[in-house]
């Protein structure tokens, strides 16, 4: 990029050049056109004023210095001697073209000198911003590097942190379910214990139930094995499931009357 526009500065400076070498033709041939090509000539001066700046402006954008400015301004006071000596040097020949060509001749050269002075002291800057420019660009570089293997060194250690962090808890939930296992483990057995003594005591108890006369329908004025075979199989087995039974249950039962069935519930309940 900063060849291209140093070439296009150098382009300027050889078309300029070519331009004063056609005005001195055209001096020499005329001079009722005299104030046209110090007119047109000026026009040059600004446009390649304007495209030096443009360059500069370009080149500060893309990498930002302190030295745009004091281009800038050296642009600026190359271009006003550049003019102040073309004033001069039209002026020179408006008095002395008649009488001497060749002093012209001398003026434009002078002028093409200093023109060419100027303009390697543009390319000089380029080129010192160029080198500047290179240098930011890889101390920049050398900055970011830097950086990234920070962050990769930062971002291994987090990994390892998590991995280390993750097979803890694991180890912690896998100890966690061994507790619950063996705690409903235990649950599960002590379960099966209360079951079986209680089942022991409800067969003890039956037991007693069964074979203890005052809870039998032995008991039971009326009532002979083969009723207590009937009342046992309808679900009236002792005194307490005559007292808890209804009379027509009772009847219904024991193929007797309402009466005789109130009369054997009434001697359970005393």
């Amino acid at each position: 990029m900063f060849d291209v526009q140093r070439t296009a500065v150098k382009q300027s400076q050889q078309l300029f050049k070519q331009g004063l070498a056609a005005q001195r033709t055209v001096d020499t041939i005329a001079l009722t056109g005299l104030k046209g090509q110090q007119s047109l000539q000026r026009q040059q001066l600004e446009l390649a004023q304007a495209a030096t700046h443009g360059y500069v402006n370009t080149t500060a954008a893309l990498f930002p210095s302190d030295e745009p400015s004091d281009a800038h301004r050296t642009i600026d006071e190359t271009f006003a001697q550049l003019k102040t000596t073309h004033a001069e040097f039209y002026d020179a020949i408006e008095a002395e073209l008649e009488r001497d060509v060749d002093s012209a001749t001398e003026l434009s050269s002078e002028f093409v000198d200093a023109l060419d002075e100027q303009t390697e002291q543009l390319l000089e800057m380029s080129h010192s911003i160029e080198d500047q420019t290179v240098e930011n660009v890889s101390e920049l570089s050398g900055q970011l590097h830097e950086q990234l293997e920070q962050t990769q060194q930062l971002q291994d250690e987090l990994e390892d942190q998590l991995e280390r962090q993750t097979g803890d808890v694991a180890d912690l939930l896998e100890r966690q379910a061994e507790q619950v296992e063996e705690f409903q483990q235990q649950l599960e057995e002590q379960a099966e214990d209360v079951t079986q003594q209680l089942q022991s005591q409800q067969v003890e108890s039956q037991t007693k139930i069964d074979t203890d006369a005052e809870h039998t329908l032995e008991s039971i004025e009326g009532i002979d094995v083969e009723t207590r075979e009937q009342l046992s199989d309808a679900g009236i087995a002792t005194i307490d499931d005559l007292v808890r039974a209804d009379a027509e249950s009772v009847s219904e039962a024991a193929e007797v009357s309402t009466s005789d069935a109130e009369e054997w519930i009434e001697q359970a309940e005393a």
